[in-house]
């Protein structure tokens, strides 16, 4: 038995936090996400009185003056609350409730953040109005003592907060990024009856369902609870699958993560969610930009796997290390539909604007049970493949053929290549295909072109000559005159580019015109089909 320790009180120790902690945040923070923590006081204040009536919140961005606001009429505080809005750690919150703020110091050090001078107003009801400021010298004092001020009154239920001398400037184009900012995070509280305003402006909210159809391979939700010990449960829903509203220039796609209804993270493309992993979702690429994985979190705050200011995902944390298998497979799997159907993303992706979403078992972290998804379509062909694959009863009968076909599938890899000098390339190799064959043709046609004359000296000698070759063709097989004079404006073009001083232009559509002339002589030369 371990012996027994008397202890005897020796003193009382004060455990008031040091107002450092509200320097060392400052960094911590943008404009963004210090708005966005003034505008999760209201809502969640909204939210724990039912949504009872409509809320709204205005934010005052002055780019001139420099000068920050936000109002709200979502209740106001009481006297005996005043406390609270300074407080580290002071809330009326229950941190079981289903809301966004939990840590009770979020508002507090976001205006501190934002700015030296941060004024306070508020009114409860029909309650007395009060104000108050917190300043640098306060900010600097020891003690924790803020005087707090009856002032005219201000309209019942409100709360503004006044932020000036700004630690950071801001600009027109800050603005506008925050007006998207505002209507993608709070989209589903602007969904619900909540005015948010931007410098008079009401924001529309911006959602990011926006999902293709393909029947095979349909958006997959799974909709489970996971536990987090001491904490509660948290509801869980997850849909995935590949989206309409690809841009490429802002990679809009990945993993996308809301903590009670509240956008905390997008475009999140990380290990955690499955990337730069083999056989997982793989390296970020364009050719995987149709995916998307939306995570829906609800439950106590104290269990939500964000950080303290709402702008990140924990990784460690026990809510999201249940949820990572399902999050990691079903953006692995879409990820991979992406790059398999790529090549043809408008007949096979695009088309399909509606649809429903399929329901599925979420994976079990304990057991290590998969998702039971479709299974993927073989990786897409090449052009040229597609094109040896069409043919592949005519190069079976004549080998000679392969060739022919290989160099009509070698103008796409030119042309996906963006080469300045591409079409150029195209036509010399569409030109140096033709007349390769018209040679197999008169080579392996013996019945038309007897060896006995077709000597390989006389041949040799023929082809110093395009238009005896074309004589000789065209006297034993009908082809089309329209496609033999493209044939010869084309070969003079090329010879302009090889042994001419000048050099001429070719053009897109020069190529194009030739490829199609070609693609019919091999058809009628050989039956190839393209």
């Amino acid at each position: 038995m371990a012996p027994v320790t008397i202890k005897t009180e020796a003193a009382v120790i004060n455990g008031m936090p040091d107002k450092r902690l509200f320097w060392s945040i400052i960094s911590d923070y943008d404009l963004r996400t210090g708005l966005c923590e003034l505008v999760d006081n209201a809502l969640d204040l909204w939210v724990l009185n039912n949504q009872s009536r409509e809320l709204t919140i205005d934010v005052e961005l002055d780019v001139e003056r420099q000068l920050i606001a936000v109002q709200d009429d979502a209740g106001g505080v009481t006297e005996g609350d005043l406390r609270l809005l300074i407080a580290p750690g002071g809330s009326r919150n229950a941190p079981d409730a289903d809301i966004i703020g939990v840590f009770g110091v979020g508002s507090k050090r976001a205006g501190v953040a934002l700015g030296q001078r941060v004024e306070i107003r508020t009114r409860h009801k029909k309650q007395g109005s009060f104000e108050l400021d917190v300043t640098e010298d306060w900010l600097r004092s020891p003690s924790w003592d803020l005087a707090s001020y009856t002032i005219p009154d201000i309209a019942p239920n409100t709360t503004r907060v006044d932020i000036s001398a700004l630690r950071r400037t801001f600009n027109e184009v800050d603005v506008a990024d925050l007006k998207c900012h505002l209507s993608e995070t709070y989209s589903w509280f602007l969904n619900e009856g909540c005015v948010i305003r931007v410098n008079g402006e009401a924001l529309s909210p911006t959602t990011f369902n926006h999902w293709a159809y393909p029947p095979k391979y349909l958006p997959q939700e799974a909709n489970f609870t996971v536990r987090v010990d001491d904490v509660g449960d948290v509801q869980v829903t997850v849909t995935a699958g590949l989206i309409q509203d690809r841009h490429p220039g802002t990679e809009n796609y990945g993993a996308y993560f809301y903590c009670n209804r509240r956008l905390i993270v997008k475009e999140l493309k990380t290990r955690e969610v499955g990337y730069f992993v083999s056989g997982e979702a793989g390296v970020p690429h364009p050719d995987a930009s149709l995916a998307r994985v939306i995570i829906q979190l609800q439950g106590p705050a104290r269990a939500m796997p964000w950080n303290s200011s709402k702008s990140a995902i924990n990784p460690s944390h026990p809510a999201f290390q249940q949820i990572r298998p399902t999050v990691i497979q079903l953006n692995s799997f879409f990820s991979s539909l992406s790059r398999r159907t790529k090549a043809d993303w408008p007949n096979e992706v695009s088309k399909y604007t509606s649809g429903s979403v399929e329901p599925i078992e979420p994976a079990d972290l304990g057991t290590h049970k998969r998702l039971v998804l479709p299974p993927l379509p073989r990786v897409h062909m090449s052009q040229t493949e597609h094109l040896k694959t069409r043919n592949k009863g005519v190069i079976n009968r004549q080998p000679w053929t392969l060739g022919l076909v290989e160099a009509m599938g070698a103008i796409d890899v030119i042309a996906r290549q963006r080469f300045d000098t591409g079409n150029r390339m195209a036509l010399i190799l569409l030109d140096s295909n033709f007349e390769i064959a018209l040679k197999e043709f008169i080579v392996h046609r013996a019945d038309l072109f007897p060896t006995r004359t077709y000597t390989d000296t006389y041949i040799a000698s023929l082809f110093q000559n395009r238009q005896r070759v074309l004589a000789d063709v065209t006297g034993k097989v009908a082809i089309p005159q329209a496609h033999v004079d493209k044939a010869k404006h084309y070969y003079l073009m090329r010879n302009k580019l090889i042994h001419e001083r000048a050099t001429v232009g070719i053009t897109e559509a020069d190529v194009k015109t030739y490829r199609a002339t070609i693609e019919v002589v091999l058809k009628i030369l050989f039956g190839l089909k393209f």
